[in-house]
């Protein structure tokens, strides 16, 4: 998992980082180990498929989605490397890693399947899933006492509602991390695209850390981003006809 040294891009959706462009980052390809490889094809949430392939050498994780504690600097060559083990975890949608701690969400096939499935209340009250119910639990040709909306649907309708549910939270994922996006680009400033550490922000601003940075932002912003220029000023004011 060593940094490559190469032209090469970042395969997390919503990163558009490359080596070209911010050199300052080390570039990883994915673990060789089947079940962390496939940990962080989970994390960063990215299938493998027709438009995604992950092939080594080519297919890398930026170090912005990485924990600090994750990476370490080697001694001979200097270059970033990922403790084995490591996960990114870092993303937009658990900004930027403050949701790492947070229950796992299931998958949109769980939620879909836990919400489409009914249960079955039999005469002594026990409840029954679908999967559960014999021919014992029925009454004599199969058919409930008052309450024929609890039959389980047949498997093309369950699949068929199954998928559109998929397609629709896909879309509402979709949205949310646009949304979520242009929200952070709006809210932060340029720089925290290009400087990640505190040794980043100590070589680009001087200031002794992110934090620090943070601080000095917040209570400059509010200001700062209702300055008006003279030169501004002026053309309002020369447009505006006198009264």
């Amino acid at each position: 998992m060593a940094q490559s040294s190469c032209k090469c891009y970042c395969s997390v959706p919503c990163c558009s980082n490359n080596k070209k462009k911010f050199p300052y980052l080390s570039f990883h390809d994915f673990p060789v180990d089947e079940e962390i490889r496939s940990r962080w094809v989970r994390a960063i949430r990215r299938d493998e498929g027709l438009g995604f392939k992950i092939l080594r050498g080519s297919t890398y994780v930026c170090s912005q989605h990485f924990a600090p504690e994750d990476t370490y600097t080697t001694p001979s060559s200097g270059q970033t490397r990922i403790k084995k083990g490591a996960v990114p975890s870092r993303f937009p949608w658990n900004d930027w890693g403050k949701g790492k701690g947070s229950q796992a969400r299931q998958s949109v096939y769980q939620r879909a399947r836990k919400r489409l499935r009914p249960a079955v209340l039999d005469e002594s009250q026990e409840m029954l899933v679908p999967g559960d119910i014999t021919e014992e639990a029925l009454p004599v040709g199969g058919v409930t006492k008052d309450h024929d909306y609890a039959y389980h649907p047949s498997p093309g309708k369950l699949d068929g509602a199954a998928q559109r549910i998929q397609e629709l939270e896909l879309q509402v994922l979709s949205l949310e991390l646009e949304i979520q996006q242009l929200t952070f680009k709006k809210q932060q400033p340029l720089i925290f695209k290009f400087c990640v550490t505190d040794e980043d922000f100590r070589y680009y601003t001087r200031f002794s850390s992110k934090e620090v940075f943070t601080v000095f932002w917040e209570s400059v912003y509010p200001s700062a981003s209702r300055l008006l220029y003279w030169s501004k000023a002026q053309r309002t004011a020369q447009e505006t006809p006198s009264p």
